[in-house]
């Protein structure tokens, strides 16, 4: 080693200078040059995780607001119960966006992704069911704005159903307020649903959806205009929803529990008073009147019962059609008819549900009480064929 001095006394200096051949030779350090190497190494970390930061935040920015301009309209139809995964992989798959994960994780996050936050982020997000428009290349704003706005609105046609009608009615009122519908297929339909029916009896004699078809007004969308038996499900499945509940509230009247009645049998009353019922304060009575001669034995004598078995309208039935024995005719038959003769509204299977207290066994329509089409009700045979003789005045029978 090489030492040098300046002045006497002073310390000896190390020449820097490698000496290959002395091994106890030290290499002189100085103290800022570990602290420069860390500061600058701190430095690039840092510049290295800003860049990948913004190449990360450039490239969702790109997914969230796509550039250029929106491209062909795609029309999405959304399922009932379709998840935010399905909903997101459906739009990228129409190229409607560009990245579906992107798009799942910006809807939960409810517009505010970032890196550190999305993994906490739990709104909820839930779109309407139905037919949407959007755009090929659109911005996720401008997606979750059409979906805030909910589905087209359907195309349909109403079809109208009013109460009362038969099977041989209801038909080609059905192919008049739907031409789509066809006569054929209207009939294999109610064919096919008849072994569904939830209320014929397995030992029916007749087994028809007569009486089962709830009335009422039907709306159709452009998609079902076509489909016959999908219609008349629809109808017998609000019968047995509506009937359902009314057994349970208000419940079975007592007299028809003692009565022995099934609810196929109820359903026959029912279509019963809604042919006799002309104001609705009287399908109670009405209903009553037939429970009371049910338990006396007495044939029912319902004139729209004989219209029914002639399979024509009463404004053109004959006393020939009064003394017809068919089983449908109650002015020959005792008990119920096999079948409801019509549809009832749910007025009507109220009142077959829940008749009034009363001992009346007849009624008359005498416009009772000043009421149009109102009738009177009556225990005993003289009174009855007293009022008959009002009815007759007032041109009713």
């Amino acid at each position: 080693m090489v030492v040098v001095e300046e002045e006497l006394g002073d310390d000896p200096l190390v020449d820097p200078v490698y000496d290959a051949y002395d091994r106890n030779w030290v290499r002189y350090r100085p103290f800022w040059g570990g602290f420069a190497r860390l500061v600058v190494l701190v430095l690039v970390v840092v510049l290295a995780v800003g860049w990948v930061r913004g190449r990360i935040y450039g490239w969702v920015d790109d997914q969230i607001t796509p550039g250029g301009f929106p491209g062909d309209a795609v029309e999405l139809s959304i399922p009932q119960g379709a998840s935010v995964n399905e909903i997101a992989g459906d739009l990228q798959s129409a190229g409607v966006i560009s990245n579906a994960t992107v798009f799942r994780y910006w809807l939960r996050c409810d517009g505010e992704l970032t890196i550190t936050g999305f993994l906490g982020c739990d709104t909820v997000v839930a779109v309407e069911a139905g037919d949407y428009i959007l755009y090929e290349n659109m911005d996720f704003e401008s997606v979750r704005t059409v979906f805030d706005a909910g589905p087209l609105p359907e195309v349909f046609q109403l079809v109208r159903i009013p109460e009362g009608l038969r099977w041989s009615e209801m038909a080609p009122r059905l192919l008049d307020e739907n031409p789509a519908f066809e006569r054929d297929h209207l009939e294999a339909a109610y064919v096919s649903l008849v072994p569904e029916a939830s209320y014929l009896p397995e030992d029916a004699a007749v087994r028809t959806l007569e009486g089962m078809l709830f009335p009422a007004t039907y709306d159709i969308n452009a998609d079902d205009l076509s489909d016959e038996h999908g219609f008349l499900l629809r109808l017998s499945d609000e019968f047995d929803r509506r009937f359902a509940r009314l057994l349970q509230d208000p419940g079975v009247h007592p007299d028809i529990v003692e009565l022995g009645l099934v609810p196929y049998e109820v359903i026959i009353v029912a279509s019963l008073i809604e042919e006799e019922a002309l104001v609705s304060e009287d399908r109670a009575k009405i209903s009553r009147v037939v429970y009371n001669r049910l338990a006396e034995g007495m044939r029912l004598d319902i004139d729209a019962t004989a219209c029914y078995a002639a399979a024509k309208s009463c404004a053109d039935l004959t006393s020939a059609d009064l003394r017809s024995d068919s089983p449908w005719n109650t002015r020959a038959v005792a008990g119920l008819p096999p079948t409801p003769i019509s549809a009832p509204g749910e007025a009507s299977l109220i009142a077959a549900l829940q008749p009034v207290d009363g001992d009346w066994l007849f009624y008359v329509r005498t416009d009772e009480g000043g009421v149009r089409g109102a009738h009177h009700f009556h225990r005993t045979l003289a009174e009855h064929e007293q009022e008959v003789l009002r009815c007759r005045e007032l041109g009713y029978c």
